[in-house]
């Protein structure tokens, strides 16, 4: 593991740590942009933090992204359905590193999600319109589907 993924690893942790001991926690995974493990950490109903996670030891690959989501839970209401169906949007940060070259962007995210009512699991899609500003400006689009466990 190189010096970048070092201290973006006890930045995490002690951000962590100190933010989210309270908090409403989901594990799972994500299939898209990117593959790998998904965590959801809702701090409050309405606000939570989505990050992503994928690595490849063999070719030097870290990925990374952190977004803060606001929920919605007006827009779409179901009588058929007894579990809870919001729609979630906001930014977020990406950093990947490649064979030691930082990959740096940031994220609009747009998304929906179902929580269901009767056993301890979510799933969703989302859509990442991404602005990559290094090491060189594009505009991409990331698209991901998952699932997560949620710990109560």
């Amino acid at each position: 593991m190189n010096r970048l993924s070092k201290v973006v690893s006890i930045i995490f942790c002690l951000f962590f740590l100190n933010n989210f001991t309270k908090a409403e926690f989901s594990l799972g995974v994500v299939l898209g942009e990117p593959t790998g493990l998904s965590l959801k950490i809702q701090q409050k109903k309405t606000l939570a933090h989505d990050i992503a996670l994928n690595f490849n030891t063999a070719d030097n690959y870290l990925y990374i992204s952190w977004d803060v989501l606001k929920y919605d839970y007006t827009k779409i209401t179901s009588k058929e359905l007894s579990g809870s169906f919001p729609i979630f949007y906001g930014l977020g940060l990406r950093a990947i590193n490649i064979h030691e070259e930082l990959h740096l962007a940031i994220r609009f995210v747009l998304g929906l999600e179902y929580i269901f009512s009767d056993i301890p699991f979510n799933i969703f899609v989302k859509l990442a319109p991404t602005i990559n500003l290094v090491p060189s400006t594009r505009v991409s689009i990331g698209p991901a589907i998952g699932i997560r466990y949620i710990f109560k």
